[in-house]
């Protein structure tokens, strides 16, 4: 299930060019911190904000470590995972979070001052709503934001672009169903099922190319699949990484 997964998101991906869209650095362009370093660089940012005295620094550099080393057993616990956790796993894992989530409140409270608790609340709430506004964008947005790029890119025509933006539409769709198809199932695919989701998606995929093709002219065509290259490329390096 999860290869097949994988290889749905993979499909999709190449036509979508979500790293791309979205401008967001791929992973060899980002700092490649250690938990350490990464923790250091978020105690030094807090120490900032909130004007942390020494000792408050050593209180949040312990509960920093802790929150760190907890987030990496539950990663590796994931990698390691052969099976899709069930519902009641779901729920228990949910609960867990909760209950840690309003102890690492807790201990902050107990660390801080009024005034400093006030703000390290705010800053999580400005954290949490920028993060959502930055990569929760609906399917509507990212077509745009994927037409927009492709009409610079391939400097598009009036017409091409109507063209492409009805296909990105199509394409949308087909992703919706597939994640709704996915969250409405209640075991996981067969052999015989799979095989048949991977040829649809070859299918669908032939089909998709053969109509950016009959849209765009030979040199547009030419550097649409080198940019589709690049982003498969670049989709595979990221899943090497992660393992």
């Amino acid at each position: 299930m999860k290869k097949l997964f994988i290889a749905a998101l993979l499909f999709v991906g190449i036509v979508s060019f979500a790293q791309d869209i979205n401008q967001k650095p791929t992973r060899d362009q980002r700092e490649k911190l250690t938990p350490e370093q990464r923790n250091e660089k978020y105690l030094q940012k807090l120490t900032s904000d909130l004007s942390l005295d020494k000792k408050q620094q050593e209180q949040v550099k312990q509960l920093i470590a802790e929150k760190s080393a907890k987030a990496e057993k539950f990663r590796q616990s994931r990698k390691d995972s052969k099976t899709p956790p069930t519902a009641e796993e779901k729920a228990a894992f949910k609960k867990q979070m909760d209950a840690e989530k309003a102890d690492n409140d807790a201990k902050m409270k107990s660390i801080l001052n009024a005034d400093q608790y006030t703000k390290w609340t705010a800053l999580k709430k400005e954290h949490k709503g920028h993060h959502r506004k930055g990569d929760f964008k609906t399917p509507q947005e990212r077509d745009q934001a994927h037409l927009q790029k492709l009409t610079t890119d391939l400097n598009l025509n009036a017409d091409q672009q109507k063209q492409v933006s009805e296909l990105l539409s199509d394409r949308s769709t087909k992703m919706a169903m597939l994640k709704k198809s996915r969250k409405d199932s209640t075991s996981q695919p067969t052999e015989a099922e799979k095989k048949a989701m991977k040829k649809q998606m070859e299918e669908d995929h032939k089909a998709y190319d053969a109509k950016m093709k009959s849209i765009l002219n030979a040199d547009q065509y030419k550097k649409w699949t080198a940019i589709q290259k690049e982003h498969k490329d670049k989709m595979k390096e990221h899943r090497k990484d992660k393992k």
